[in-house]
């Protein structure tokens, strides 16, 4: 009976990889990261593999193929999920909103919880805008995103724009308008009064008020309705109540 005497390998410093294919292009790569980052990977590693078939992902000839991802949205994830190993380099990390997005695409597809986190911070440190926040929101469920971003388009003095609406979707448009013309400033009370400040009273009985440092009242009172050309102290008001009643159905 002949012994097979197998070569023991290093516990630390043995590294398995694994191979995708990804839009014609072969990808060899560490396994460990996707294995320890992602709970899909880490239940697609786990599957029993059959003595008699070949393993995907183990050669180019057999790899895991990942159809309808694409490679440059694959490439931004492995600079993220491997820079660590760019050792005596800098790491070259995605840059701007469009590379960012392809992290945050993939880290929510496989849940790559930390990756996807990073995604979100870096596309916030990025100055992404209150449309895309309102895209990216819904699609790929980022909850904390949508009241803030909503808020910002209800302040700004532009209106909505054609384009912004079908990016948007059409009853986010049209629930934004309603919040953004249902407007009335007002200035009821005269300088002596405890309430001296503007006041800002929106369509459905909400009320709000805001702060004007530069104002110097007198006892005239006046009242400015803000339809198509709005108020330039609408960019200080604060939307929040009426946007959750006209956005009941979302999660704000």
């Amino acid at each position: 009976m002949t012994v097979k005497n197998e070569t023991p390998r290093h516990s630390d410093f043995y590294i398995s990889t694994v191979t995708f294919l990804v839009e014609g292009s072969l990808f060899r790569v560490p396994r460990e990261p996707f294995q320890r980052e992602s709970e899909v990977f880490c239940d697609m590693f786990s599957l029993p593999q059959g003595s008699s078939v070949v393993v995907e992902g183990t050669s180019d000839e057999s790899p895991i193929r990942i159809d309808r991802i694409s490679k440059n949205d694959f490439e931004q994830l492995l600079k993220v999920l491997l820079h660590r190993l760019a050792y005596g380099s800098q790491p070259d990390l995605p840059h701007g909103i469009e590379q960012w997005t392809s992290v945050l695409k993939l880290s929510t597809t496989w849940n790559f919880e930390r990756l996807r986190q990073a995604a979100i911070d870096a596309l916030i440190e990025s100055g992404i805008g209150a449309v895309d926040r309102v895209v990216l929101s819904q699609r790929y469920y980022i909850k904390n995103w949508l009241l803030p971003a909503l808020n910002d388009l209800a302040r700004r003095p532009e209106p909505i724009t054609l384009e912004e609406a079908n990016q948007m979707g059409i009853d986010i448009a049209l629930k934004l308008a309603s919040v953004r013309e249902r407007v009335t400033v007002t200035m009821p009370a005269p300088a002596t009064s405890p309430i001296s400040s503007p006041q800002v009273f929106v369509g459905g009985g909400f009320h709000y008020s805001y702060n004007n440092n530069n104002n110097n009242n007198n006892n005239n009172s006046h009242c400015v309705s803000v339809g198509s050309r709005r108020d330039p102290r609408m960019k200080d008001c604060d939307f929040s109540d009426q946007i959750r009643s006209t956005f009941s159905a979302y999660e704000l």
